[in-house]
């Protein structure tokens, strides 16, 4: 795993959409930034949880076992780990985050290949493994053995490597039967001049096999250069490791790893000697001369939250950063003074030419956007926590670019309309939160009841995701809009909306003056007709409510003479017919009027 990382300084951030995100990250903590007092993983993680598909916090080691074989151990380093491990699992459970911690070799060299080579001991491992993921409601690991890499020599790759698989397939297996995931992180399987597979890489971890039984894998797509000065994840390296990886898995499981750090070197000379200037300390001189040696010619790695300080402790404006468009990452050159204290007391002054090269947030969106390109699971971050946060914006709107359209679809209607009017139904179509327009959209309609929807009208939204519809309901009941998939959204439907049909009643009186106890009559006509259909003749009562004074039923037309008794005190009193609902038709009201009632 390469040291923590830089990246570029400023960068403007677009606006954001709407659209949720689709989850394309994932990448490593390391223990010292997922405490109460360091909590920058964490944080990070917490902050764009909807941005991850699972992260992996460095809580744990395969150390050697006395007497062979080896042992899971939380990292030694990990200070006040039995706290600050439940704080981080509660602040990343309630961020609703899959958590995988990643298991180091720290084993020593050659023993995980020796423990593997041992089935008794490869076993005891995979329970101890999977026993430390049920213990602590872990939802799986992160195997980052790369000790095989790094430690072992090529020499023992031969016989490691089908040791390695059937561990990787076993482990699979017992944690897949607990329903938990497996991730297995790995070197590159391209060499630095673009070779892949068979012999090329670090071919050792079987990349085909594996990636059968994995759920995750993980492949380190940095560290291009280590010893000598160069870009540290050229973007052609990186695309041709993509390119045979999903050659040989399926890209669904692949997960990119993508550097958010940099690399300082000092230049040097054709001959191999440093590029210094000045008076400069013996590499092999006092205590403050080799200090200042080191200073001068280490190789240096940092932070993307570090970035800032490093250039301006350098003396080195943001706009001498120099943007590599071959490789997608920036670089600069620029002098280091160093000081130190010279046999007679005196301070000297030797200054480095020194070479940085890091990937920005600008370099982080472009490995990530092979994930669209490829089909990929992730890009997996080395570090998180220690990143610029110029890169969150652009990442999320990548990812919201990423994600499934989605099509929102509203409609408002009135709550009651009268029979035979027409009503007027408005809808809307939204894509990905935006307006959805030229969408064909239909108006259904299914009666009270029955559930089954029928189409009234259809339409097309608007350039602003509007339509309206105008449409005689023929009875009560429910509506909703549908909109048909486009090249850019798929279909939406509406949520229903209930609406009343009532019917219409006119009246009209013979006389609207009556004796005492005479007779008034009202000619009636309902719309809709409904033969035998009842109406009702209300008088108003002084208390305010309405008292029936007689009913009749009307004929196939709709029509009925109804008839009632006056009142016996003379005076004006106010009346309405009222016709009950039924067949879907929901009650109907005419306007009052008044009957002059005389001696």
């Amino acid at each position: 795993m390469a040291l923590p990382g830089a990246a570029l300084l400023g960068v403007a951030a677009p606006a954001q959409a709407e659209a949720a995100p689709k989850r394309i990250l994932s990448g490593w903590m390391p223990y010292w930034m997922t405490t109460q007092s360091q909590p920058q993983g964490i944080t990070s993680v917490v902050q764009n949880a909807d941005l991850f598909v699972d992260v992996s916090p460095f809580w744990y080691s395969a150390t050697a076992k006395a007497g062979g074989g080896v042992q899971v151990q939380v990292n030694p380093n990990f200070k006040n780990a039995s706290t600050n491990i439940p704080w981080a699992m509660g602040q990343l459970r309630a961020a609703g985050v899959t958590v995988l911690p990643a298991i180091a070799d720290a084993s020593g060299k050659g023993r995980m290949a020796a423990t593997l080579a041992d089935p008794t001991q490869r076993a005891a491992h995979i329970a101890e493994l999977v026993a430390m993921v049920m213990a602590n409601g872990y939802n799986g690991l992160d195997l980052d053995y790369e000790g095989f890499a790094f430690s072992d020599g090529s020499a023992s790759w031969p016989s490691t490597q089908p040791n390695w698989t059937a561990f990787v397939q076993e482990l699979s297996a017992a944690l897949h039967a607990q329903g938990k995931l497996l991730s297995v992180t790995i070197p590159s399987p391209c060499d630095t001049r673009n070779r892949c597979g068979g012999q090329s890489g670090y071919w050792v971890y079987n990349l085909p096999a594996i990636a059968q039984v994995a759920d995750r894998v993980r492949i380190m797509a940095y560290d291009f250069s280590v010893q000598g000065i160069g870009p540290i994840a050229p973007i052609g390296w990186v695309t041709a490791i993509t390119q045979y990886a999903t050659s040989v898995m399926d890209p669904a499981k692949l997960q990119l790893g993508v550097p958010t750090y940099g690399r300082a070197w000092t230049k040097k000379n054709s001959n191999g000697s440093f590029v210094l200037s000045g008076n400069c300390p013996n590499r092999n001189g006092s205590a403050s001369e080799r200090r200042a040696w080191g200073e001068l010619t280490d190789r240096a790695s940092f932070t993307s939250a570090d970035a800032p300080k490093v250039l301006t402790r350098a003396g080195v404006p943001e706009t001498a950063v120099t943007w590599d468009a071959q490789a997608q990452e920036s670089w600069v050159e620029y002098d280091k003074p160093v000081t130190w204290t010279d046999g007679a007391g005196a301070t000297q002054t030797c200054t480095a030419r020194r070479i940085t090269w890091f990937v920005g947030p600008d370099g982080v969106l472009a490995r990530t956007q092979l994930i669209g390109t490829y089909g990929l699971n992730a890009a997996a971050f080395w570090t998180i926590g220690g990143e610029n946060p110029a890169q969150w914006p652009l990442l999320r709107s990548y990812a919201q670019s990423l994600a499934p359209a989605t099509a929102t679809v509203a409609i408002t209607a009135p709550p009651s309309v009268v029979s035979g009017q027409a009503a007027t139904i408005q809808g809307s179509v939204l894509v990905n939160g935006a307006p959805g327009a030229g969408v064909p959209v239909v108006l259904q309609f299914a009666p009270q009841g029955s559930g089954d929807f029928v189409d009234l009208q259809t339409g097309t939204t608007g350039p602003d995701g509007a339509v309206t519809f105008q449409v005689v309901l023929p009875a009560s009941g429910v509506l909703r809009i549908t909109s048909a998939a486009t090249d850019t959204a798929p279909a939406g439907i509406s949520t229903e909306s209930t609406v009343a049909v009532g019917s219409t009643v006119t009246t009209r009186l013979r006389t609207d003056t009556v004796t005492r106890g005479g007779t008034i009559k009202v000619r009636v006509i309902v719309r809709p007709p409904a033969k035998q259909q009842k109406v009702l003749l209300q008088r108003l009562t002084r208390d305010g409510s309405w008292e029936r004074v007689s009913s009749a039923k009307v004929n196939a037309k709709g029509r009925v003479l109804l008839s009632g008794t006056a009142p016996d005190g003379k005076g004006r009193y106010t009346y309405r017919v009222v016709a009950p609902g039924g067949n879907g038709i929901s009650e109907g009201i005419s306007p009052t009027f008044n009957v002059r009632v005389r001696r």
